[in-house]
């Protein structure tokens, strides 16, 4: 602008000629006069009414393409060159890559840019909201028994679903995810919870969280990103708080009788889904018909589930147990004072040592209990017969068992439980009564007779069936001169 407010005024003011202006600024002649004549200086921008004359109708094949990748892992999205390879192999597109390159890195840019800062106030499609409600029931004995249900809702929707376990810490709260992952066949891109402390170990400046490790890599295995609620701000995740009230009077009230936890489980999802059928609050249409709006925008499953457990290693005491959250699991004495390792899952332990598998417990959560496995004590109880009737088990052990040891001689006992020991070892513990039941049936109980009955009911006996003959195969008429054998004893043969 300046070169051309100084041509104008040498132009127009000191009126010089076109040829010594261009002379005076070094300039080309033809711009020097396009300049200086030029009466309309009004800004004018030209718009390209089609800046992808070829590209253009093969533009929204590539939108749904990109827009699709959203939802895979970053190493399966396409590059410009895939989308080039794809739309000449399937579509005869005779374009260049590089215009192909200019439109997947500008359209990429708008979509990843448009994926970033979700406000709360929004309902995003494909949004969740996280948050556990406390309810009772009665178990199989009719005890009543505090549960914990984990809900996950879909604020667009208003979509939700629940599951019931035993506790609130890490590994229930990943395994209720995980559920709720495999059965909408699809993941959040953000879920909204609370601080919960299995997840949250420590609240930082800024709003930032410290995040359990576990969970942690639970969140980059599904690839969702966790946003957390300012302390005591319920309203933040409002949803899901007022779906745990709705799941209580309407799930839970009467309250249910749960003899199996997880089958009750399997129920709650035909619950859910029923509950679809209603009418949306505010938007006068059906949940179910919002929830496809909200499923198209979930995340792909990733190939492999997660496998939800905790590690941890543990000693076992001088009694052959050791402790996972205040109570006593029984391992065996012979690995007294060794380090054994636990993989800790929602519902069970499992024990190892040296990479073999020991046993496996149910998880325990009660406060201080005392988890016996009696078969693991059989090898020392042999060294110690006479306090049979005195272990902390010994209600564990199948009666017909008990009645037979205790019948025994003192000097018996120690054959009767390694025998019992040997049958068990396999987890053959209905043989070993049936066995028992027999030798009581033939009036022998002595140990080398259970033992003979439980070989009996343990292997196949073998039975050879008879030789079938061809009917075909000739009678042969034999017919020995026996006076030969006369003259061995000397006799004439008259």
């Amino acid at each position: 602008m300046a070169q051309i407010e100084y041509i104008k005024h040498l132009y127009e003011v000191e009126e010089k000629s076109l040829n010594e202006i261009a002379k005076i600024m070094n300039l080309n002649y033809r711009t020097v006069r396009k300049y200086a004549v030029m009466e309309n200086l009004s800004p004018n921008i030209k718009k390209r009414n089609n800046k992808y004359p070829i590209l253009g109708p093969f533009l929204k094949i590539i939108d749904t393409w990109l827009n699709d990748d959203l939802k895979r892992p970053r190493k399966q999205r396409h590059t410009a060159k895939r989308v080039f390879d794809r739309l000449v192999e399937e579509y005869e597109f005779k374009g260049s890559l590089r215009t192909v390159s200019d439109y997947v890195s500008k359209k990429k840019h708008e979509l990843y840019q448009s994926s970033k800062g979700y406000l709360p106030i929004e309902h995003v499609k494909g949004e969740a909201q996280l948050d556990f409600g406390e309810m009772h029931y009665l178990d199989s004995n009719d005890k009543q028994t505090k549960g914990h249900y984990l809900t996950l809702s879909f604020p667009h929707s208003n979509a939700a679903f629940t599951q019931i376990f035993e506790s609130q810490n890490l590994e229930c709260v990943m395994e209720g995810l995980k559920r709720f992952f495999r059965f909408l066949n699809g993941v959040p891109k953000v879920i909204v919870m609370d601080n919960l402390k299995p997840v949250v170990t420590k609240i930082l400046k800024e709003g930032n969280r410290e995040i359990t490790e576990g969970f942690k890599r639970f969140a980059l295995h599904y690839r969702f990103e966790m946003k957390f609620c300012n302390p005591s701000s319920g309203n933040e995740k409002g949803n899901v708080e007022n779906k745990i009230g709705y799941h209580r009077r309407n799930f839970f009230v009467p309250m249910p009788k749960i003899d199996d936890l997880e089958s009750y489980n399997n129920t709650l999802w035909d619950k859910a889904l029923k509950d679809m059928n209603r009418q949306h609050y505010q938007k006068q249409v059906t949940i179910a018909s919002l929830w496809d709006e909200d499923k198209e925008n979930l995340l792909y499953l990733p190939e492999h589930p997660y496998e939800v457990f905790k590690f941890k290693q543990a000693r076992v005491n001088k009694y052959g147990c050791i402790l996972v959250d205040n109570n006593s699991y029984s391992i065996s004495p012979d690995y007294a004072q060794q380090l054994v390792d636990l993989k800790i899952y929602y519902n069970k332990i499992e024990v190892f040592k040296d990479h073999q598998l020991l046993l496996t417990y149910d998880r325990c959560y009660g406060k201080k209990q005392e988890v016996f496995q009696w078969k693991q004590y059989l090898s020392l109880l042999s060294k110690k017969p006479n306090g049979f009737e005195y272990t902390k088990f010994y209600d564990q052990i199948p009666k017909i068992w008990r009645e037979h040891i205790l019948s025994v001689k003192s000097s018996e006992r120690k054959s009767a439980l390694m025998l019992l020991k040997e049958v068990v070892e396999n987890d053959d513990l209905e043989n070993a009564t049936q066995a028992l039941e027999l030798a009581k049936l033939y009036g022998k109980v002595d140990t080398n007779s259970i033992r003979q009955c439980y070989y009996g009911l343990t292997h196949e006996t073998f039975k050879p069936e008879a030789c079938q003959i061809n009917s075909d195969i000739p009678s042969i008429n034999y017919n020995p001169n026996l006076f030969v054998y006369d003259s061995l004893t000397r006799r004439e043969v008259i």
